[in-house]
């Protein structure tokens, strides 16, 4: 880590004494960037936000008529004494369904992500990229296992408020390791976790509007302010 440091400052040094000192503005710029690229991952791709929202949107579309479908069934489960057993099998489809979205979203970010990285000639598994994994997926973890203590406890109405403001929270703890401004994604989905807590019963639709909506719309921003210019 040390030979590390030392030959960034020696590189950062060379650059600086190559450059041209009739514009001092431009030159304190480029080390900046210089800086800033040394310290933040800077290949996130806004297509990885729209490709999670639009599987998020889907997976929520998929859940709807599976729940559509239990109520509609749920007075000839009753007769038939089926009721408990089909609405466990509705929690184990509902949570795989959760599983899926997550695993398609994230290869999916992985994969634009990847994409952009090579096209800027830059390596996505960079020591900063594995610093920004670890500041995202920790916090998740352990809020993934508060959500399933939150389901083995039945207390159901906490967990679609929970997941949105622990995912906002895992967001914000790995912003400072990207240069795009996904502070403002992470606060739009802790606010929305708040106001469900006031609103129970609309779990799935802001469900889909947090990891769906937000998402396109996040996403759809960056790649436009950081990618689509840039051609």
């Amino acid at each position: 880590m040390f030979l590390t440091v030392q030959l960034f400052i020696l590189t950062l040094t060379f650059k600086v004494l190559s450059m041209k000192t009739n514009n001092p503005l431009e030159d304190i710029q480029e080390i900046r960037r210089m800086m800033e690229g040394s310290s933040k991952f800077i290949s996130l791709s806004g297509l990885s936000g729209i490709f999670a929202g639009l599987v998020a949107l889907t997976g929520a579309a998929i859940a709807y008529l599976k729940i559509e479908n239990f109520n509609k069934m749920a007075l000839h489960y009753y007769a038939s004494g089926n009721l408990e057993r089909k609405y466990f099998n509705l929690d184990l489809t509902l949570i795989a369904i959760a599983a899926c979205v997550l695993i398609i979203a994230f290869a999916g970010g992985v994969f634009f992500t990847g994409i952009k990285a090579k096209k800027n000639g830059q390596s996505i598994w960079s020591p900063i990229a594995y610093r920004l994994l670890r500041s995202f997926l920790l916090p998740l973890g352990f809020g993934g296992l508060f959500v399933i203590g939150l389901y083995y406890n039945n207390t159901f109405h906490i967990i679609a408020p929970a997941m949105l403001i622990l995912y906002g929270m895992a967001l914000l703890n790995a912003s400072k390791y990207l240069t795009v401004d996904i502070k403002y994604l992470a606060l739009c989905e802790m606010s929305l976790g708040v106001i469900l807590t006031f609103i129970p019963g609309y779990g799935l639709w802001f469900w889909a509007f947090g990891f769906g909506v937000l998402h396109i719309v996040y996403g759809a921003i960056m790649y436009y302010k950081y990618d689509y210019k840039k051609g």
